[in-house]
């Protein structure tokens, strides 16, 4: 629709300015960069210090070990739920696969984490030697896995 005289532009352009919505439009426009300051809980074995947990954290990572599934791993449900013997050695499973994707081996990392801020001395070593190996190409496992080692959660 075309207006027949810049006046009925201004007019209209000026309404829509009182109204508040063009400050709304104009910050939805605009190409602001996106920070995310939160991981995926999929993540959060190789990317946050032991220190940096809470509690709720363990809830929050079950919650998403329920929704997923590792494909050939039959027991993967009692991982998940907290059993410490299935979740490390599927994650040692995961962890020796060639070719495997690293989603599988999050996803089952995950599992020994939610085991290890649970106060599980084996999902802790587990965990630490895993970062350990990491740590050829990733330069923040070196530090993680060194700080497993002497975490103690206070919930546990």
């Amino acid at each position: 629709m075309r207006c027949k005289d810049s006046n009925t532009a201004e007019r209209y352009s000026r309404g829509y300015r009182s109204s508040g919505q063009l400050n709304l439009v104009e910050r939805a426009r605009k190409d602001v960069p996106v920070e995310i300051h939160f991981p995926h809980p999929l993540t959060w074995w190789r990317t946050r210090r032991p220190d940096q947990f809470k509690q709720v954290d363990i809830y929050i990572a079950r919650y998403v070990l329920s929704k997923s599934a590792i494909i050939g791993e039959a027991h993967w449900h009692l991982g998940a739920a907290g059993n410490p013997a299935v979740a490390i050695n599927v994650a040692r499973r995961a962890n020796k696969r060639r070719g495997a994707s690293l989603v599988s081996l999050d996803v089952a990392m995950t599992a020994v984490l939610c085991v290890a801020l649970e106060g599980n001395i084996q999902a802790k070593l587990f965990l630490a030697a895993i970062l350990s190996q990491r740590s050829t190409f990733d330069q923040v496992a070196v530090d993680l896995s060194d700080r497993w080692l002497d975490f103690i959660a206070p919930w546990a």
